[in-house]
């Protein structure tokens, strides 16, 4: 097997950035590390999740307890993998594994989308493995890491169905991505719908026939429940009806902390600037419990290059339907000579289904008290978003596309580079407890 030097140098880099946030951030910085590593510590000692008595005699630091364990399984392999080594630093390795694996989905994704476009084969997976709070995120231990490691395999498998051919064996890993995701973070079922329509796109390009299009599916919804419905049932035992173990983390949450556990209304959440103004910011880089910001010059840099890239795919969506080539391959199979068309369409329409299906559950969570504005809660469709910006940044409409893709690679890594400068000198390195 011939060795892939840009894959490697990716992951390299992917791995450097990561190393000195394992060193500097402490837990009590670290957004939630604390119940985190209270359930990483539990599986790793006891090799079972928790059950409700042991969730209730560990206190405030049990609250995600009763939640699915899965996302926590590398963080407790790594602290028998790394003996010697107090595992509130090896748990952390866990997360660096799935920020790589997030990574090499990108570098794949990259080369299925820009396969005529080298350099944005690898933007793609660059912007991945530089962008500041994902690489925060990757390196302290939550469920956080695995669930976005997850989904972007999911949204692979998506992506490689429909290019490659609906095959059967991406139905059957298609559905066990879906049990494992479904039992690490719910935040994360947000990428699941995108690959039953990326199945059903693949089939409808394919010529394939209902039938053939319905056991794929199948396939897929029987897999995933194969594998997760029987800890959920679990669960439903344990907790006492709780299948998904929200209602005892929210009940704890508000014991524990003194908060409030009532919805909201959709109508009262969007019309909060504040709400807004920190999801914005934790998305690209903010620090700690959502108290250390970076210059106000870095949102700025973050915020043109949104903006210009919006204005470059209106552009291009304008030159499409001008050219008419926008087809609606699903409303009508692609003529024949025109499959490669409707296979870059359904490609591009599973990523925005992904990023607009995690904001739609973002702002979910935010109704149900789930959750506030943070933007980690968008990492499962990670690479879709970096995808549709990188897809506006080098719109053939905007003459100077390249530098402009160039530049938002720049500016995810000067922005990465002083984020590590900051931390380190407010916390320094800390080598011992963490």
């Amino acid at each position: 097997m011939k060795l892939d030097k840009a894959l490697v140098s990716l992951l390299l880099t992917a791995l450097i950035v990561r190393v000195p946030f394992l060193f500097i951030v402490p837990m009590v910085e670290a957004p939630d590390e604390f119940a985190h590593f209270w359930v990483t510590k539990f599986l790793s000692e006891n090799f079972t999740a928790p059950n409700a008595e042991q969730v209730i005699a560990g206190g405030p630091s049990a609250v995600y307890g009763s939640l699915p364990p899965f996302g926590y399984i590398p963080h407790a392999l790594f602290s028998h993998l790394v003996p010697g080594v107090d595992i509130s630093f090896s748990e952390r390795i866990g997360s660096i594994l799935g920020g790589l694996i997030t990574v090499f989905a990108a570098y794949k994704i990259g080369a299925l989308l820009f396969a005529r476009n080298h350099w944005l084969q690898l933007a793609l997976p660059l912007c991945v493995a530089l962008h500041p709070q994902l690489v925060f995120v990757n390196a302290y231990c939550n469920n956080d890491s695995t669930a976005c490691a997850l989904a972007s395999l999911l949204l692979l498998v998506s992506v490689t169905a429909i290019y490659r051919g609906p095959q059967l064996r991406y139905a059957v890993l298609g559905g066990l991505l879906c049990a494992f995701i479904a039992l690490s973070k719910f935040s994360a079922l947000a990428v699941v719908p995108v690959v039953f329509f990326a199945l059903t796109a693949a089939c409808w390009i394919d010529r394939m026939t209902v039938a053939q299009t319905l056991m794929r599916l199948g396939l897929t919804f029987g897999v995933a429940c194969l594998f997760s419905v029987p800890w959920f049932a679990r669960n439903a035992a344990v907790f006492g009806g709780d299948w998904s173990g929200t209602n005892t983390m929210k009940e704890s949450w508000a014991k524990t902390f003194n908060r409030s556990i009532e919805s909201q209304s959709l109508i009262s959440v969007l019309k909060q600037k504040v709400w807004w103004h920190q999801l914005f910011c934790s998305f690209w880089a903010v620090y700690g419990y959502q108290k250390h910001y970076l210059p106000a010059v870095f949102y700025i840099g973050y915020l043109l290059s949104i903006v210009i890239s919006i204005g470059g795919v209106f552009t291009q969506l304008s030159q499409m339907l001008q050219k008419k080539t926008l087809s609606l391959f699903f409303i009508k199979r692609p003529e024949v000579g025109q499959e490669e068309l409707g296979k870059d369409q359904a490609a591009w329409l599973s990523l925005c289904l992904s990023a607009m299906f995690s904001c739609a559950g973002l702002l979910y969570a935010a109704v149900q008290n789930l959750g506030g504005p943070q933007g980690r809660y968008l990492f499962p469709s990670e690479i879709a978003f970096m995808a549709i910006i990188l897809l506006g940044l080098s719109s053939p409409g905007l003459k100077c596309g390249k530098w402009l893709v160039l530049g938002f690679v720049i500016l995810n890594a000067i922005t990465l580079f002083f984020s590590i400068a900051m931390l380190y000198s407010m916390f320094g390195v800390r080598l011992k407890n963490y």
